[in-house]
Parts: C-alpha cells; sequence; structure tokens
C-alpha cells in the first residue's frame, strides 16, 4: 500500500517518549501509520544497519538512499510495520504517511537535507525515560552507537570518559537518552521541524495537538479527537495519562542515587532543557 503523500510526515523521538500515540494522533483514520521501519530485526532491508544509526547530513550514504526513499513513499509492507492498518477508514482516500520511528534521531538531519519530509520531534524528561525503560527491563544499547566511527567522530569523542564511566543501570540509560537527542537538539534548530514536549502533551493536549496539525496543514477531525484520549498500547499504565500521575511518576520509580546519577550525566553531556528538580522543562531551544 502506497501513501498518496508528497510529504511524508516524521514522528521521531526517544523510546518511551510518547512517539507511538503522537503518531496516532496525527495520523488519524486517513493517513496510514508506518511503524519503525528502521529496525533491522523488522525489516530484513536494513540488515546491515545498526539500530540507532548517525547519518551525516551533507553525505549521500547511496547504499541505504533506495530502501528508505521505499519507505519515504510508503512502499514497504510486514505485520510489524503495518500494525496500525486497521486505524484506516477504508472507506475514504488515504491522505498521506506518517512513519513513527524511534531509532532514526541521528538520521534526522540526513532525511531533513535530502527529503520533502515534514519533521515532528518529541521530547520527554530523562528521568522518565530512565525509569520507564528500566522498568521494563530495556538494555540501555550503547553499544550500537559507540562503534559508529561517523558518529563517535562527530559527537561523541569528548563525552567518551562520561560513556565509559557509567555504571549503573540508570546512568546508561541516562547516556543513551543524551546521545540520542543531542544530534537533534544540535541539528534541528531553524530547520524547520516542529518540535514538541511531552510534559506539554500531558498538561494542554488539545492546545498542543493543534498546533503540531496546523505545522501540518491538517484538520482537527473526529478520529484525531479520539485518538488524543487513546491510551498507547505500548505503555504497560497509559503514556498520556492525567498531568499530575504523569509527570511525578518517575520521582517514585527513581531511587536518590539514581536521580543523582540521571542528573550527572546529562549535565556532563550539557543538556540543560530538563533538570532533575523540575518536572518541566527548563529550557526550550527548539
Amino acid at each position: 500500500m502506497a501513501a498518496i503523500s508528497e510529504h511524508p510526515i516524521i514522528v521521531a523521538g526517544s523510546g518511551r517518549s510518547g512517539t507511538t500515540w503522537l503518531g496516532n494522533v496525527i495520523a488519524g483514520d486517513d493517513h496510514r501509520i508506518i511503524f519503525e521501519p528502521f529496525d533491522y530485526r523488522r525489516t530484513p532491508e536494513f540488515s546491515g544497519l545498526t539500530l540507532r544509526p548517525y547519518f551525516r547530513p551533507n553525505e549521500k550514504y547511496p547504499q541505504w538512499g533506495s530502501t528508505i526513499e521505499k519507505i519515504l513513499r510508503g512502499e514497504v509492507s510486514s505485520d510489524w510495520v503495518d500494525q496500525d492498518l486497521p486505524r484506516l477508514n477504508t472507506s475514504a482516500p488515504l491522505r498521506g504517511l506518517v512513519i513513527k520511528e524511534i531509532r532514526a534521531n541521528g538520521m534526522l538531519g540526513w532525511l531533513q537535507n535530502n527529503y520533502s519530509c515534514k519533521i515532528v520531534f518529541l521530547l520527554r524528561h530523562p528521568c522518565a525515560v530512565v525509569a520507564s525503560r528500566m522498568s521494563l527491563g530495556w538494555d540501555a544499547g550503547i553499544d550500537e552507537v559507540v562503534t559508529q566511527g561517523e558518529f563517535i567522530e562527530d559527537y561523541l569523542t569528548e563525552y567518551a570518559e562520561v560513556i565509559a564511566g557509567a555504571d549503573t543501570p540508570a546512568k546508561r540509560h541516562a547516556v543513551m537518552w543524551c546521545i540520542e537527542n543531542l544530534v537533534p537538539l544540535r541539528q534541528l534548530p531553524g530547520t524547520g521541524c516542529c518540535t514538541l514536549y511531552y510534559e506539554d502533551l500531558a498538561a494542554k493536549t488539545q492546545s498542543e495537538v493543534v498546533r503540531v496539525l496546523d505545522f501540518l496543514e491538517l484538520p482537527l477531525t473526529e478520529s484525531r479527537k479520539a485518538a488524543m484520549q487513546e491510551l498507547s498500547r505500548t505503555s504497560r499504565n497509559g503514556v498520556i495519562r492525567s498531568a499530575g500521575s504523569l509527570l511525578g511518576g518517575w520521582r517514585e520509580q527513581l531511587s536518590a542515587e539514581d536521580l543523582s546519577g540521571v542528573g550527572e550525566i546529562v549535565k556532563a553531556f550539557g543538556i540543560d532543557v530538563y533538570a532533575t528538580d523540575s518536572l518541566l522543562p527548563v529550557r526550550k531551544p527548539l
């Protein structure tokens, strides 16, 4: 099923940051969602690609161009990427394509430079992301990035000691949060992407959804209103809950030692969007 769209929408962010829910809201019932196609474990065409690839914005990478272009045209299908097909209204025309991806943050500048896609980038508090990933038993996955020569050369050399010294699960997950968000925070300002903060979505859902829909030139349809009320199927307790329970949850899940460790790592990376003593963003650079 190909998408009828000249400007595919890419919804990107860290895993456990609300991208599934946001992608569903944006898609409504008239945009096809392609779910996390860059996962080589699910998409064999990317078998030579690391799980969290970094592409230099001005390089071409011809070995991946044709496969990525097929995804951007909607010419890919599997049970994994098509898990949201039941959301579509099959009696109405397909209006476009939403690519929901948690492993392409290091490619966003390259995608922006090479294709006419619209990028929506979602940020969430590192403590919340760390707590969620730890509760699910995720591996931090640092090895996936520290073996990429271009990534190390362009961004990670100065943080080598910080990365190597991350000696607890919380610190290692904090390192990955920093790595995942460092590239977009440096590359995306001034490029015309739309950035949302998870905490704003929780506290003022409708106004933030309207803001992103205006950016994408999409109407707030009944199907999108319905999706706003849904809980993400990828969350045990629901991604978007009441603002109070959402914003305070990680303080109860993480120990004082873990909170200190996350703060130490984020400070070492120089990312000042969030602080461990604040539930909300303290600075919005995008």
